[in-house]
C-alpha cells in the first residue's frame, strides 16, 4: 500500500513543527486512536491527539526547539525519518543539546495512526 501525499503531508508536519502545533493542528494530523511512544522511556505511551499535544506542549514550554529532517522515506503504508532536535533551554541553567531520531510513522487515510521514535537518552540534557 501506497502512502499519499497527504500522509507524508502529516508526517512531515509533525517531524517539522510537534513543538508548535496547537491541538487543534493535531486534531487535523493524527487519527484519534493515535498512538505515540518514545521507545527508549518504559511504559511512555500516548494515545491521540490531546494526550499527545499535553506530552509535547511541556517541552515547547520549556525549550526552544528547532525541527530538522534529514531523511524521509516512506514505503508499504509506513515513514521512516532521521531528524535533529535541536533543544535549547529558555531560562538557560541547561545545556543545549542536538538529539538525533529515527521515527517510524504508520498512516492511514490522509493522518498518522502511530508515531514511534527511536533515540538514545544520553543525549539528552533534560536535568
Amino acid at each position: 500500500m501506497a502512502v499519499t501525499a497527504a500522509e507524508l503531508a502529516a508526517v512531515r508536519r509533525l517531524c517539522e513543527g510537534w513543538n508548535t502545533m496547537s491541538l487543534d493542528d493535531f486534531r487535523a494530523t493524527v487519527t484519534a486512536d493515535c498512538e505515540y511512544r518514545n521507545i527508549p522511556f518504559d511504559d511512555d505511551l500516548h494515545i491521540g491527539p490531546d494526550a499527545m499535544h499535553r506530552t509535547l506542549e511541556g517541552f515547547g514550554q520549556k525549550w526552544d526547539v528547532r525541527l530538522e529532517v534529514l531523511h524521509l522515506v516512506e514505503g508499504d503504508g509506513v515513514v521512516l525519518t532521521e531528524r535533529h532536535e535541536h533543544f535549547t533551554h529558555r531560562p538557560g541553567d541547561k545545556s543545549p543539546f542536538v538529539l538525533p531520531v529515527m521515527g517510524t510513522f504508520e498512516v492511514r487515510d490522509g493522518l498518522v495512526s502511530a508515531w514511534r521514535d527511536y533515540f538514545e537518552r544520553s543525549h539528552m540534557r533534560l536535568r
